[in-house]
């Protein structure tokens, strides 16, 4: 896998979860979050998981009578849903079956279905075939998305909450996300001290499996209002969605509320 070249433009020399300039900056941000707002977004992700997902693994014909839905749940923009819903528009499902329910390490398979999907770009790749495996079994297998780590160009919430790279990078892409995973669990230590992982959230055994992402997304969409909305007129931030509906429009999820949403071609992400 290719490095780049520059360090991610999101973190600076010497920040990480430990770092008190960090640490106030990003609690302070996520003050306009609140733990209901990660219960809702946990809530949802929990009952798309079992309208959509539940049973996947074992249903190929579920899968594709519900593709486009599951496009739609697997990335943040109509126009990626597009794209790999006429990818598989003939309704091949082979891929899938060895994707969901093949005797190799979750990662292996991961790395596997991405080369073979090599007319889709790696990252659209990569968040279809980690969205079906986190959304399948959210126990055990975690997301790898742009947002949270994108090796190409240095980016994401990961690196941030990690304070470098170098956990991250990896030469290929099972080993890629195999290292996503253990930051991404290892980001539930600073989440922990924001306040935000109450017990209603924790403790309960539909909601805990999307806490992580719910909090990742938000944290990554505190991070989007903080180097965007500056630079915007007031208007302009006035058509930006609520700090929650953006975490929602990362994991896939409708808006709620009347707030207005970006169209893609003004989506930061």
């Amino acid at each position: 896998m290719t490095l780049p070249q520059r360090q991610s433009h999101i973190i600076k020399q010497k920040t990480g979860p430990d770092d008190p300039e960090l640490q106030a900056n990003l609690q302070n941000a996520l003050g306009q979050v609140s733990p209901d707002d990660l219960i809702s977004i946990a809530d949802e992700l929990s009952t798309r998981q079992a309208r959509l997902f539940s049973g996947l693994e074992t249903d190929s014909a579920k899968l594709t009578s519900s593709f486009a839905d599951i496009a739609s749940a697997v990335t943040h923009t109509r126009a990626n849903a597009r794209t790999i819903t006429n990818y598989f528009a003939q309704g091949e499902t082979e891929l899938f079956d060895e994707l969901l329910n093949g005797e190799a390490p979750t990662p292996v398979r991961a790395a596997v279905f991405v080369e073979k999907l090599n007319a889709l770009d790696t990252r659209l790749a990569l968040e279809l075939a980690t969205g079906l495996l986190h959304n399948t079994s959210p126990t055990d297998n975690w997301l790898w998305t742009r947002w949270l780590w994108d090796p190409t160009t240095g980016t994401g919430i990961l690196p941030l909450l990690a304070g470098s790279i170098h956990n991250l990078v990896s030469e290929n892409l099972a080993d890629g996300y195999a290292r996503v995973g253990s930051v991404t669990a290892m980001s539930m230590k600073f989440a922990e001290g924001t306040g935000l992982l109450v017990d209603e959230l924790m403790n309960d055994k539909k909601r805990a499996p999307f806490a992580n992402s719910s909090f990742l997304a938000c944290a990554y969409s505190v991070y989007l209002y903080g180097t965007t909305s500056w630079r915007l007129s007031r208007e302009f931030n006035g058509l930006l969605p609520t700090l929650p509906n953006m975490a929602r429009k990362l994991l896939g999820l409708p808006k709620t509320g009347s707030a207005s949403h970006l169209t893609d071609e003004q989506n930061p992400v």
